[in-house]
C-alpha cells in the first residue's frame, strides 16, 4: 500500500451531577487542577467488554482459563489502545490485575456483597462472583468513583452499576457501567411474566432517572455495558424509554453487527448524550478475536469502543463513505463476483497461473487505522502506520475471502505483491491468516516492498514500484515469505493471469500520470479488476 495522509474526498461511481463517593478514591482524584484538565482535547477511546467470568485463581469458576489464554486477553486488551476499560463478570481486582498491571491502570470494582454461588453448567465447578469494574488509563484523572446499588434492586446476587466522573473533550463526563439482569431477551418485557423479564422492568425505570438527571443537569454522560438486550432495534421497550424528541440520548454503537451468531444484534451498547453523538457513533468499532472458533473466543462477547472527541476531529466524508456505505460494500462485492467469474472462465487444463493482488484495501480492510488517525487529528505517520500492522488487526475486504476460496479451487494461485515494508511480512501473514485465508506457501507467494523494488523503477523496464515483483513470479525467482520451518515453493514461472487492486498501480506498467484509460478498458473486468478506495492512493 502507498500509504498518504488520509484526504477528504468524496468517491463517486461506483460523562457530573454532585454524589458522594463511598469508593476509595484513586490517587489521581487529588491530582492538581492542572492535572485534571490535561489531555482532554485529544480522543478518550472507551470500550466496554464482558470479559466472561474472569476469575482469580484462573483455573476457577466457570471459565477456567490457562496462563496462556490470560496473555491472549491481555494482548487484545492491549491492542485496543483505549483509555477506559468498562468491564462486567469480573470476580474481583485480583482477577482484574491479570490483564490490566495496576503499573498502567487504576483498578475500580463494584463494591456489592459476594453472592452464593451456584453450580457451573459446563464444568460442574462453583462459580465465582460477577461484578462490574473500570480500568481506567493512570494518565486519565478519575475525578469521582460511586457504586450505583439502585440496579441491584436490593436483590442478592443482582448486580450493581458503577459509575465515574472523568474530564473527556466534551467536559467533565459521567460515565455508568451496567450489567442488566439477562434472561429477557424479548422486545417487551413488560408483556412476559418470567421473572427474569419483570426484575427487567424494574431496572428499566431506574436506568431510565439516572439518564434524566444528566439530561436535566445538562451533564455529559455514557452508559456502556452488557444490556442483555436487542436496544438497537427502534422497537425495543427498553430503547423507546430511554431514547425521544425531548433528550439528547443516542445509542452509538446501533449499527454494530454481533459479535457471534449466539448474539446476531448485540447487547453490548455504549449510550451517550449531551455531546455530539453522530461524530462519537462514526466511532463506534466492535473488536473481533483473532480466533472467532467459539471454543477458541477469548471471551463470549467482544469489546465494542467509540472515541469522544471534540467536533473539530470528524471523520472525513472518504473514511465515512468506505466504512458506512452500502455502496462501498456493493461495489467490492461485484467487482468480486465479476473476478470470480472470469477465474471460472479458465481452462481446467491451464498451469502454472496466478493471480497478483494487492493487500491493503484489496484484501484486507484498514479503515479502523484511517479512523484512528482522523479521530486523534494527527493523520498518517509512518509509526502509527508500522503499528497498526504490527496489530494484525485488518479486516477483510468484502467477498475477497469468497473470491481466492473459488481460485485456489479453480487450480490456481495467488501472488500478493504489497508496498508493505517487506519486514512486515511475518504480520500481513499472520493478519491473513488470522481473518480466515486458507494461505499456505504452497498455494500463496507474500512479498512486501523493499528498497530494491524501488530502486529498480527506471522508466522503461520497471515503470512502477511491482513491476520487479512481478517479473519475478514470471521469472520463478520470486523471494516469497517463508514462515518459519517452511521453505520457498515459488521457484518456478508462472503466468500472470489476473491483477486485482484498489490502485491503478496495482496494475503492471502504469502510474497515475501515465495511466490511459481508454486502452485499459477492454481489460477491466476481465484480467483487471480495481476496487474502490476513497481514503488514499496514488492520486
Amino acid at each position: 500500500m502507498k500509504v498518504l495522509n488520509a484526504l477528504t474526498i468524496t468517491f463517486i461511481g461506483a460523562l457530573s451531577i454532585g454524589c458522594t463517593s463511598s469508593v476509595t478514591p484513586t490517587k489521581s482524584a487529588t491530582a492538581e487542577p492542572s492535572a485534571l484538565i490535561a489531555n482532554t482535547a485529544q480522543p478518550l477511546k472507551v470500550v466496554t467488554w464482558n470479559v466472561e467470568h474472569l476469575a482469580y485463581p484462573i483455573n476457577t469458576g466457570c471459565k477456567p482459563r490457562t496462563l496462556s489464554d490470560i496473555e491472549a486477553m491481555k494482548a487484545y486488551a492491549n491492542s485496543l489502545n483505549a483509555d477506559i476499560f468498562a468491564l462486567q463478570e469480573v470476580a474481583s481486582k485480583e482477577a482484574l490485575k491479570q490483564i490490566f498491571p495496576q503499573s498502567e491502570w487504576q483498578l475500580i470494582v463494584s463494591n456489592r456483597a459476594a453472592s452464593p454461588a451456584y453450580t457451573c453448567r459446563k464444568t460442574g465447578a462453583l462459580s465465582t462472583q460477577q461484578k462490574v469494574a473500570f480500568a481506567v488509563k493512570k494518565s486519565i484523572p478519575v475525578l469521582k468513583s460511586t457504586p450505583f446499588e439502585p440496579l441491584g434492586l436490593t436483590k442478592t446476587g443482582l448486580r450493581y452499576g458503577l459509575q465515574l466522573t472523568v474530564n473527556s473533550p466534551q467536559g467533565p463526563t459521567d460515565i455508568l457501567n451496567v450489567h442488566m439482569k439477562s434472561g429477557c431477551f424479548v422486545d417487551d418485557y413488560l408483556k412476559s411474566d418470567s421473572p427474569a423479564c419483570k426484575t427487567y422492568a424494574q431496572q428499566a425505570p431506574v436506568l431510565d432517572s439516572w439518564i434524566a438527571k444528566r439530561e436535566a443537569a445538562n451533564t455529559p454522560y455514557i452508559v456502556l455495558g452488557d444490556f442483555n438486550h436487542r436496544i438497537s432495534a427502534p422497537y425495543n421497550r427498553l430503547t423507546r424509554t430511554l431514547i425521544s424528541n425531548e433528550r439528547s440520548t443516542s445509542i452509538t454503537t446501533k449499527n454494530l453487527p454481533g459479535c457471534q451468531a449466539r448474539y446476531p444484534a448485540p447487547i453490548d451498547h455504549i449510550i451517550v448524550g449531551k455531546m455530539d453523538a453522530t461524530n462519537i457513533a462514526n466511532s463506534a468499532q466492535v473488536h473481533l478475536f483473532k480466533n472467532m472458533q467459539k471454543e477458541a473466543m477469548l471471551s463470549d462477547h467482544c469489546a465494542v469502543s467509540v472515541s469522544i472527541s471534540d467536533n473539530a476531529n470528524a471523520l472525513s466524508a472518504s473514511v465515512l463513505w468506505q466504512t458506512t456505505s452500502k455502496e462501498y460494500q456493493a461495489l467490492t462485492t461485484y467487482m468480486y463476483q465479476q473476478a470470480q467469474t472470469a477465474v471460472a472462465q479458465l481452462p481446467r487444463s491451464a498451469t502454472n497461473w496466478v493471480a497478483v493482488m494487492d493487500v491493503d484495501e484489496t484484501v484486507l480492510d484498514n479503515s479502523a487505522y484511517q479512523k484512528q488517525t482522523e479521530l486523534s487529528g494527527k493523520g498518517y505517520t509512518p509509526d502509527t502506520w508500522q503499528a497498526w500492522v504490527k496489530s494484525e488487526n485488518a479486516t477483510l475486504v468484502p467477498n475477497a475471502k469468497s473470491f481466492i476460496e473459488a481460485l485456489y479451487k479453480q487450480g490456481g494461485k495467488v501472488a500478493l505483491i504489497t508496498n508493505r515494508d517487506k519486514a512486515n511480512d511475518v504480520h500481513t501473514w499472520n493478519n491473513l491468516k488470522a481473518v480466515g485465508l486458507p494461505i499456505t506457501v504452497e498455494n500463496t507467494c507474500l512479498m512486501g516492498r523493499s528498497e530494491a523494488d524501488k530502486t529498480a523503477v527506471d522508466g522503461k523496464h520497471f515503470i512502477n514500484d511491482k513491476d520487479l515483483r512481478r517479473q519475478q513470479i514470471t521469472k520463478g525467482t520470486a523471494d516469497c515469505f517463508t514462515p518459519k520451518g517452511t521453505q520457498n515453493n515459488w521457484q518456478q514461472p508462472y503466468v500472470i493471469k489476473f491483477q486485482i487492486g484498489d490502485n491503478i498501480e496495482d496494475f503492471s506498467g502504469i502510474t497515475q500520470e501515465s495511466a490511459n484509460i481508454k486502452a485499459l478498458q477492454p481489460k477491466l473486468g476481465k484480467s483487471l479488476f480495481l476496487l474502490p478506495n476513497p481514503m488514499y492512493g496514488s492520486w
